[in-house]
């Protein structure tokens, strides 16, 4: 019997075997190693921007590379350019220059960032340059042409993107026909945004508002509510935006029972009185001289704007409160808010009802030096009514003729009431003739300048100027006064 070989042996026999069945078997190949990452896309790049200096960067490389002609990176890098807070418009026109073949976006991004910036004839220009290159324009196209005319405030040009509104078939986009109504009624032609409003096919809340915005910024505050009506009655649930602009038109027409009404639909909706809904509430109570109302809905607001204190001031001004807009001017300064030119105007129509002469002057004089602002014909206005109030007439003559400006019938007319108040008919004479060479049928200079010979017992004078307006056919312009209830606004004239 042989003996048993050791166990190192019989290992050495099992290795041998596996390494022969080894050999026979196919060969494995190796794995790849793995492939480098791919650097990110020059557009990815151009979206993560967050300054000039990155994004130049990034356009050295696409020149470096050859990827300059990339259209859709280049696009990005235009984007960023014109519209962010931190991008160059110049630039963003140098490099789009360089385009062989710009797309629509390219077009339609430098049109966008030109319609809102301070030269937004430049953007009227790059569209007029689309079109020779035969460019259609598309529907993202005419609202942004369309803004730069609202911007322009330019009739003439809303009327001539209209025709090419037409033209390519876009007057059924609701953001064009948006578009259209804003630039007509911003420029003066109501009746042409109206047609263009009864004649959409379409209607979205948008537009309600932009309309009714439209009667407001034109100062028919009884068609805006009235056309207000009309869009809860067919079923439009109206945004902020829209109660902001029907609380103006309350303001205007004295429409305060709509107004509450408007207030309650707020606080049952649980809407967010943020600042520019909340001026307007504030500013409806105020001039409409609800200022209990006023008040708390000022002092209920998280955050307010010096358009809100202007609503305050301005409306206690109008209504005689002079103690307390100036009260609220007060308070402004202190909580460092800086009030602006309209602010001053409401401080200075307080001094003229509560005859602060002094204080309204130290305002008038230090207007440049303290706030920073320069006086406007309006400032010139309340300082004129001041002094003439508090009789100095030759100081208000003075005044008027050392503005830069031409005095109009206004200011004019604000210094002939001061002159009847205090039977100065010596100035009332000079300001009468200054009235009829701006205005030559003013039948109230007449009126005033009559009334001031009789109390002075000049009777001559008195049958002179009755001819003369009878002869000239002048005739009392008639009074109108507005009364407002929960319907609506009724226009009565005396």
């Amino acid at each position: 019997m042989r003996p048993p070989k050791p166990p190192c042996c019989r290992l050495q026999f099992s290795l041998t075997h596996i390494r022969t069945i080894a050999s026979l078997l196919p060969l494995r190949p190796l794995p790849p190693p793995p492939a480098p990452p791919k650097p990110p896309r020059f557009s990815f790049l151009a979206d993560q921007c967050t300054c000039m200096h990155q994004l130049k960067q990034i356009h050295a490389q696409m020149i470096i590379t050859g990827r300059i002609q990339d259209n859709y990176a280049a696009s990005r890098l235009i984007s960023f350019c014109s519209l962010s807070d931190s991008g160059d418009l110049n630039y963003a026109l140098k490099l789009f220059s360089t385009i062989q073949e710009p797309n629509s976006f390219m077009w339609n991004t430098l049109i966008r960032a030109l319609a809102s910036s301070p030269s937004p004839q430049e953007s009227l220009s790059l569209y007029i340059q689309m079109q020779r290159l035969c460019i259609t324009p598309g529907k993202h196209t005419l609202p942004f042409v369309l803004k730069a005319c609202s911007n322009l405030k330019s009739f003439s040009a809303s009327k001539q993107v209209h025709v090419h509104v037409l033209k390519f078939g876009l007057g059924f986009d609701p953001h064009v026909v948006n578009g259209l109504i804003r630039g007509y009624s911003i420029s003066g032609g109501l009746r042409d945004a109206r047609k263009v409003f009864d004649e959409a096919s379409q209607r979205n809340s948008s537009i309600w508002t932009t309309m009714i915005s439209g009667y407001v910024q034109s100062d028919c505050g009884s068609e805006a509510i009235e056309l207000f009506h009309q869009m809860i009655s067919e079923g439009f649930e109206p945004s902020a935006v829209t109660l902001a602009s029907v609380l103006s038109a309350c303001s205007q027409s004295g429409g305060l029972d709509l107004g509450k009404q408007i207030n309650c639909y707020i606080d049952e909706r649980r809407i967010e009185l943020g600042v520019i809904l909340g001026t307007a509430l504030v500013n409806m109570y105020a001039r409409n001289g609800a200022f209990l109302q006023a008040h708390k809905c000022f002092a209920s607001m998280k955050e307010r704007n010096v358009a809100t204190w202007n609503a305050m001031i301005c409306g206690l001004a109008v209504h005689g409160h002079a103690k307390e807009a100036l009260h609220f001017f007060k308070q402004l300064e202190e909580e460092n808010v800086t009030p602006s030119d309209i602010t001053l105007i409401g401080v200075l129509s307080a001094c003229c009802h509560a005859g602060l002469l002094d204080f309204g002057q130290k305002v008038f004089h230090t207007m440049s030096s303290v706030y920073g602002i320069e006086p406007k014909i309006e400032h010139y206005s309340c300082m004129v009514d001041l002094l003439g109030r508090s009789g100095k007439l030759l100081e208000a003559e003075e005044l008027i003729k050392g503005m830069e400006w031409k005095a109009d019938v206004v200011i004019w007319g604000a210094l002939l009431t001061a002159c009847k108040s205090c039977n100065n008919t010596e100035v009332a004479e000079r300001v009468g003739k200054e009235i009829l060479a701006l205005d030559r049928h003013n039948h109230g200079v007449y009126v005033v300048l009559s009334n001031m010979y009789a109390e002075a017992g000049r009777w001559e004078d008195v049958l002179k100027l009755r001819k003369v307006m009878k002869e000239g056919s002048l005739t009392k312009i008639p009074g109108w006064s507005l009364v407002g209830n929960a319907t609506g606004v009724n226009l009565f004239i005396q």
